[in-house]
């Protein structure tokens, strides 16, 4: 099987932040402990972060995304000048109460379809429906992707960047899709520090090849809940050689979901 670059790692480092979260939930510890009552929360820097948590206290979450953009083709050891994530689609299970996730990722102009299954610590990917799982922990995958995942300190680690001087959030009433039809629309300028972990998990130290990418941040989330309903990642390098505009959407909620190990691995 050909190496496929930083693909594994990212969509694991991504996962493994969900499932140690999981952890935090199940033992009641740490920032996911008891607070407010969601609708009297005013700050829409707290709207995220407990947005955040809405998705931990639920027995099941399922999301459905889409990916667009343009990155060098250098970056991802493709011989284009550039590569197009047009036509790109992710799905994701979230079982956080026993700490379990499941994903599938394809990238038309990569010729990659990726599944990814987390259990707790241990993680497994493979490539096509048809080929072996490979097994790794998601503890590895979370390093390579310079993710700090401890669970008792992720949501107020999370809360403290959202705090920084360089971070600007707004928030305004939509009508949305969400169960009580009314949502937050949270607008937050994140800076180029998000896009940074993309460059940790780049093969052969190619991180430092890949541009600044300030990251602007839409939350929707509904005003009653704080379940998050729609999310839209935007990031554009200086020089335009790095774009993307990444769309998740929550559905099912608290849905009958069923995530086993994978056979073998």
């Amino acid at each position: 099987m050909r190496d496929r670059g930083p693909w594994p790692t990212l969509a694991l480092g991504a996962a493994v932040v969900i499932v140690a979260l999981g952890v935090g939930r199940v033992n009641g510890v740490g920032p996911l402990a008891a607070s407010p009552a969601p609708q009297t929360v005013t700050d829409p820097r707290e709207m995220v972060a407990r947005s955040f948590q809405a998705v931990l206290d639920a027995d099941a979450v399922h999301l459905d995304g889409t990916l667009t953009g343009a990155i060098p083709g250098t970056l991802v050891d493709r011989p284009e000048k550039t590569v197009s994530l047009a036509g790109s689609k992710l799905s994701i299970d979230i079982r956080a109460h026993d700490a379990r996730t499941q994903a599938h990722l394809v990238i038309p102009a990569l010729d990659l379809s990726l599944d990814t299954v987390t259990v707790w610590n241990d993680a497994w990917y493979r490539y096509s429906a048809t080929a072996a799982w490979t097994r790794t922990t998601a503890g590895d995958a979370s390093a390579k992707a310079g993710v700090d995942v401890n669970p008792l300190t992720f949501v107020d680690r999370l809360r403290e960047f959202l705090a920084g001087p360089l971070i600007s959030a707004s928030e305004k009433e939509v009508a949305c899709a969400s169960a009580s039809g009314h949502c937050h629309e949270v607008l937050v300028n994140a800076g180029p520090d998000p896009s940074r972990i993309l460059g940790a998990a780049l093969p052969d130290g190619r991180g430092v090849e890949l541009p600044d990418v300030p990251i602007i941040v839409t939350l929707d989330t509904d005003a009653v809940t704080l379940r998050p309903q729609h999310l839209e990642i935007i990031g554009a390098s200086g020089d335009g050689t790095v774009t993307f505009d990444l769309v998740l959407d929550a559905s099912r909620w608290n849905g009958d979901v069923t995530i086993d190990q994978p056979p073998g691995g």
